[in-house]
C-alpha cells in the first residue's frame, strides 16, 4: 500500500480514557481540514461488530474459548484493514482506531500466554506492513484503572465486557505487556499518562502526534 494518510491508534488498560481522547484528537484534525475516520477494534465493520459481540458479551458455557478469541480478534482486524482502514488512508484521510494489534499482543500474548511469535505471524496476515504511524499508549496504574471502571459501571457508562471480568493478575499482565511493547517500539509507541485532566492529557497526546507526523 502506498499510504497517503495518517494512521493513529490508541491503546491502554481499561478506564484509561481512550474514547474521550480519540474524539478530541479527531476534532483537532477536522479543524485542520482533514478527512477523519474513527473506528474501533474489534468492530468497525459488520463482520467486526458481530465478532465484538461474540468475544465481549457472550459469557458462561457459550463464551468463546481462548483459541477462538485469538482467531476472532485477528479476523476482525483483517476485515477492518481491508474494508475500511486501507481505503481511507489511500484517499489521504486520517484513521484513528480505538485499539489495534498491540491489544492482541498484550491481552492474548502477555496475559493469556500465547506465543508472541505466533501472534506476530498472525499480525503479518492481518496487518502486513500497514502498521500505525503512531500509537498512543494511555498508561494507568491498575488501582486507578479499577477505580475508573467501577465509576463507569455505577453510572451505566460502560458496555458489557467479558474481558473486564478477568482476575486482577490478568489486567496487571496486560499493562505490563503494553509497557514492554512500548519499550520495544519506541519510535511508534508513545506513552502518555492518563492521570491528568482531560485537557492536560489531550495536550500531551497532540504533542506526541505532531512530533511524529511532522
Amino acid at each position: 500500500m502506498k499510504q497517503k494518510g495518517y494512521f493513529i491508534t490508541f491503546e491502554g488498560p481499561e478506564g484509561a480514557g481512550k474514547s474521550t481522547q480519540i474524539n478530541l484528537l479527531a476534532d483537532y484534525f477536522r479543524e485542520l481540514g482533514k478527512d477523519v475516520l474513527v473506528t474501533r477494534e474489534p468492530g468497525g465493520t459488520y463482520v467486526g461488530e458481530e465478532i465484538r459481540r461474540l468475544v465481549k458479551e457472550v459469557k458462561g458455557d457459550e463464551a468463546v474459548c481462548d483459541e477462538a478469541e485469538l482467531l476472532l480478534f485477528t479476523a476482525s482486524r483483517a476485515q477492518l484493514m481491508q474494508k475500511v482502514i486501507v481505503p481511507h488512508l489511500e484517499k489521504g484521510g486520517v484513521v484513528i482506531c480505538d485499539r489495534f494489534a498491540d491489544s492482541t499482543t498484550a491481552y492474548q500474548g502477555y496475559a493469556r500466554g500465547w506465543s508472541l511469535e505466533l501472534i506476530n505471524d498472525m499480525h503479518e496476515i492481518a496487518v502486513g506492513k500497514n502498521w500505525p504511524d503512531i500509537t498512543i499508549l494511555l498508561d494507568l496504574e491498575f488501582a486507578d484503572s479499577v477505580r475508573r471502571r467501577l465509576s463507569r459501571e455505577a453510572k451505566n457508562e460502560s458496555e458489557q465486557d467479558r474481558l473486564e471480568e478477568e482476575p486482577d493478575q490478568f489486567h496487571l499482565d496486560v499493562r505490563n505487556g503494553f509497557l514492554d511493547i512500548a519499550a520495544k517500539n519506541p519510535e511508534r509507541v508513545k506513552i502518555v499518562s492518563a492521570l491528568g485532566t482531560i485537557d492536560e492529557v489531550a495536550v500531551a497526546v497532540r504533542e506526541e502526534v505532531e512530533k511524529v507526523l511532522k
